[in-house]
């Protein structure tokens, strides 16, 4: 409204007054312009639960039994961003010291033996000297070729689920690519797994117990346990054809080849309790099976490797290959120490 005001000359005409609503409303709306942008922003939406999906998931990956005190993952762990810092059992160096000390004599003895013998002694020496590098590529590479023709090979398209978890494991283990991984048939052998090289590239070999009837990860913590007790060895350089050339004569000597291999399963399982923990049940499938597996009590088991004693137990354990299960779920339990190796 125009407002007027009497003065001696006469009427003077003021300026309009603006009023309290029209002056607020410009505050009014630029308060309620980033609330307006919120809403109409598609990307700050909260997704609505099911979405993108009219039916629930087909199938839910089966949960373990429990893991017991001492086994599981440490609060506070999170994924790393760079490989860890594992450390090797203590006694895998001096036992590979050893046994390169042993092929060191071998070769030795050969090349005397070219050097000062005749007849079958020199055929010999050069079947030693040849046949120790020549052995070793020979019987990885029909290993190899063996899961290539037979085996069931992860890949995107045939496990993804599974292929996924290894691609994950090796980034984080900083190998240079993802190795091959292949399924053991269950009826074959049980729960074997393994991981070994050929040539540049190395691969692993997962128990096909840890799958359902229709593809999928019955245990999705055990299988990365697998896979990163056979990534271990891959990353610690056991699947190496060097290391496993300078040490074959060694693996012959009873008590000296079966201490290596002890000695490597346990740094392998040093790698794979760093990167997955909480799969440390896994180590219950060779010791029930996959039936029973989940039933196993590890600390039980883990406490028969002190209380169970004897001149023919010590001697197994001397002469295996591979560390007791009471063994191996006793080092997984306590790691404040390294797992037993002779005693």
């Amino acid at each position: 409204m125009t407002q007027t005001a009497a003065s001696g000359d006469g009427q003077r005409r003021l300026p309009p007054r603006r009023s309290a609503a029209r002056t607020r409303a410009p505050r009014a709306a630029a308060a309620r312009a980033p609330a307006q942008l919120v809403r109409r922003d598609p990307q700050l939406r909260p997704a609505r639960a099911g979405a993108g999906s009219g039916h629930a998931p087909a199938h839910t990956p089966v949960r373990p039994a429990p893991v017991p005190a001492g086994f599981g993952p440490r609060a506070g762990d999170a994924a790393p961003n760079e490989p860890l810092a594992v450390s090797r059992h203590p006694w895998e160096v001096p036992l590979t010291l050893a046994a390169v000390l042993v092929t060191c004599c071998v070769i030795g003895a050969a090349v005397h033996t070219l050097w000062t013998g005749e007849g079958a002694a020199l055929w010999a020496a050069g079947l030693v000297l040849a046949g120790i590098p020549g052995g070793c590529w020979a019987a990885a590479g029909l290993r190899h070729a063996r899961r290539r023709a037979q085996s069931v090979r992860i890949s995107p398209t045939q496990f993804p689920d599974a292929d996924h978890a290894i691609r994950r494991l090796s980034a984080g283990m900083g190998l240079a690519g993802a190795p091959d991984a292949y399924i053991y048939p269950a009826a074959s052998a049980g729960s074997r797994a393994w991981g070994i090289g050929h040539g540049r590239r190395g691969y692993i070999v997962v128990p096909g117990d840890l799958f359902d009837s229709d593809g999928r990860l019955r245990d999705p913590d055990a299988l990365r346990f697998v896979a990163a007790h056979q990534l271990g060895h891959i990353a610690a350089g056991h699947a190496s054809f060097h290391l496993r050339a300078v040490t074959a004569p060694a693996r012959l000597v009873p008590v000296l080849g079966a201490a290596l291999s002890r000695a490597m399963e346990y740094t392998a399982d040093n790698h794979a309790h760093a990167y997955c923990p909480e799969g440390v049940h896994a180590v219950r499938l060779p010791a029930g099976g996959a039936r029973l597996y989940t039933q196993v009590n590890m600390s039980e088991m883990a406490e028969r490797a002190r209380t169970d004693r004897g001149p023919f137990v010590f001697l197994y354990n001397l002469l295996s290959s591979r560390p007791a299960n009471t063994k191996r779920m006793a080092a997984l339990r306590d790691r404040s120490r390294p797992g037993r190796l002779f005693f």
